[in-house]
């Protein structure tokens, strides 16, 4: 037996005993040594072999006989697969150049440990949540929203949750089959809707954002900033969508996607401010926080709060109530909108540089579409191949025929600098340059 200060050395011979049984070594009815003779044996106290026994006992690898002594039960070997140490997963390493738009940076982690000790004295954060979530969160994101977006919501319709997956809780009170999405587009919601038993739809997109669809289904959009196209939905498309909501007796889920990270201080319409009956407000705060947060929310329409209340009665938010009221916290005292400011202007620089390098590698682009990212076209098609061998040269990039349902080849890259240092856009386009330039 090898002896180790990790652990207890009851478990260590409970361990021993019971692997030479499970492996043969100690066949059924054979004899153990006594107690005593144990313990002189492998020179430890007599309570440790009692206690190493008793748990044999417990688990019935052995039984014991009156003042015979302990015996190995009859049983089935089976061979149980070992491991001697415990493997510490190594974090795969990134992309030197990683043009997506999947972290963040520059958080400012004293002001939320001060948002987090400031809701440590609040003992609210112990008790049960409260369906809906923390009232005092819903309290600041109706404020926020009226103040920054426009969007006039009552605390009674915000619904906190824990992701994209709290629209999957919304979908199942819609009775309603399909759910349509953009294409080309961010497509999570299908693997929500499969688990629904709902069916899927696509629908194409032109210069004025979606086009109407013709059957009736549960709409998904992304208007402020389609993603991964940068389209932004017009107001007369806007209108045409209530049209179609309620002639067709529809539901939409406006998806208020990057409308935090706008380039002009003036927001879009909501469609949620033209019609708050037919459509669901869906917003996260995964980008402009952290995604590990998971904190997001929706405004849900009067009707389908009713039903949300009812369905769902007796249940708990699934957000974490200590991170609710720090978040809460934190867009009180304005470290939120400070923190947005800050990244609003650390991407405006990064997207500076990003343009300069384009021009000077002679890219084309889309300069006005997108904010959080620029669709740049290369004089090839973007196959599988190519972006291997960029990704094996250490550039991350997404084209835009990834994001098409339809598989439809094409000549645009996705280029993202969020997760990017400022210091590494140059040399990373000039490279990409060099690797299209070179196939």
């Amino acid at each position: 037996i090898m002896n180790s200060n990790k652990r207890a050395k009851y478990l260590e011979i409970f361990e021993d005993i019971k692997n030479k049984i499970n492996n043969g070594e100690y066949k059924g009815n054979d004899k153990l040594p006594s107690k005593r003779n144990m313990a002189i044996n492998l020179n430890v106290s007599l309570n440790t072999i009692i206690n190493a026994y008793n748990l044999l006992l417990d688990e019935g690898y052995i039984y014991s006989i009156e003042k015979k002594g302990y015996f190995v039960s009859d049983q089935l070997l089976v061979k149980c697969k070992r491991h001697n140490t415990i493997e510490v997963p190594i974090k795969p390493k990134g992309y030197p150049y990683d043009f997506t738009s999947k972290n963040v940076e520059g958080f400012p982690d004293s002001s939320f440990k001060k948002a987090i000790k400031e809701a440590l004295g609040n003992s609210s954060y112990l008790d049960k949540n409260e369906l809906l979530g923390s009232y005092s969160l819903r309290y600041e994101i109706a404020n926020h929203l009226s103040m920054n977006r426009g969007i006039n919501a009552s605390v009674d319709n915000i619904v906190i949750g824990t992701g994209i997956e709290m629209l999957e809780g919304i979908l199942r009170l819609i009775d309603i089959d399909t759910i349509i999405l953009e294409n080309p587009g961010y497509h999570r919601l299908k693997d929500i809707a499969r688990g629904l038993n709902k069916n899927i739809s696509y629908q194409e997109l032109d210069s004025n954002g979606i086009t109407i669809p013709k059957e009736p289904g549960i709409l998904y959009t992304t208007p402020f900033n389609q993603f991964p196209t940068g389209i932004k939905m017009t107001i007369s498309r806007k209108k045409e969508i209530i049209s179609y909501l309620n002639t067709t007796g529809s539901f939409l889920i406006e998806d208020d996607f990057d409308a935090e990270f706008r380039i002009n201080q003036n927001p879009t319409t909501a469609l949620y401010s033209i019609d708050n009956e037919r459509v669901i407000f869906f917003s996260t705060f995964s980008t402009t926080m952290f995604p590990g947060l998971r904190i997001a929310y929706s405004i849900l329409p009067d009707t389908l709060m009713k039903k949300y209340k009812e369905y769902y009665k007796g249940y708990s938010s699934p957000a974490n109530s200590l991170a609710m009221e720090a978040l809460a916290c934190f867009i009180r005292d304005g470290s939120y909108a400070s923190l947005v400011n800050k990244r609003k202007k650390l991407y405006l620089e990064k997207r500076r540089l990003c343009i300069e390098a384009l021009k000077e590698n002679s890219f084309s682009f889309n300069e006005r579409a997108n904010y959080l990212s620029l669709l740049v076209y290369t004089n090839k098609a973007i196959k599988e191949e190519l972006i291997t061998e960029l990704r094996t040269n250490g550039i991350n990039i997404m084209p835009l025929s990834s994001y098409d349902i339809l598989n439809r080849e094409g000549n645009i890259l996705v280029l993202g600098y969020t997760s990017i240092p400022k210091s590494k856009i140059r040399n990373g386009i000039c490279l990409i340059k060099k690797i299209i330039g070179s196939n």
